[in-house]
């Protein structure tokens, strides 16, 4: 029975989610970060998809994707390491696919309260602890992409988070009433 190796790649990127693995433990795949970026438009389609249409969902998914691509492209040029694009990237998607699985069930939540306009107590934490854990996962894969201190990566993480909802809102307004 031959292994699978997708297995071994998802408990990478489970490690680096908990702060135990760098993306330069993991071998240069252009082939695992296309599957990785795939995984995490995916899991943004159907994050999406509990509060929009095909359209706006397929869209926000493409535009979320691009924003990471991009932006760890132009961070990595600017900190002269473009060689580290490829391991950064696919570490960024496939802890963001992963903790995006995890906040799926917050997502359907949401959806269900929607109605009601008060998300309650215990939505609005749960939220808030995907969101620190997801920008300290991406400043642990940042500071190491750029050999650097764990603040130039939450810098880097915070950043990123910021650009993505600015543009991601300015691009999909959330619909009034």
């Amino acid at each position: 029975m031959k292994a699978d190796p997708t297995a071994g790649w998802a408990t990478s990127w489970l490690q680096q989610c908990l702060l135990r693995r760098a993306p330069q433990d993991d071998p240069y795949s252009p082939l695992v970060l296309a599957a990785a970026l795939l995984a995490y438009a995916l899991v943004d389609v159907m994050q999406a998809r509990t509060a929009s249409g095909w359209s706006v969902s397929l869209g926000m998914s493409v535009t979320d994707t691009l924003i990471v691509i991009v932006f760890t492209w132009l961070v990595l040029l600017v900190a002269k390491q473009p060689a580290r694009l490829v391991q950064t990237l696919t570490a960024l998607a496939g802890t963001g696919a992963l903790l995006g699985l995890l906040g799926m069930p917050l997502m359907l939540h949401a959806s269900r309260v929607q109605q009601s306009g008060d998300p309650g107590a215990a939505l609005v934490m749960g939220w808030l602890v995907l969101l620190i854990w997801n920008v300290t996962v991406q400043a642990h894969i940042f500071r190491h992409a750029l050999s650097s201190r764990y603040g130039i990566g939450l810098l880097v993480a915070g950043l990123h988070t910021v650009v993505a909802i600015v543009l991601l809102d300015y691009f999909f307004p959330p619909a009034v009433g």
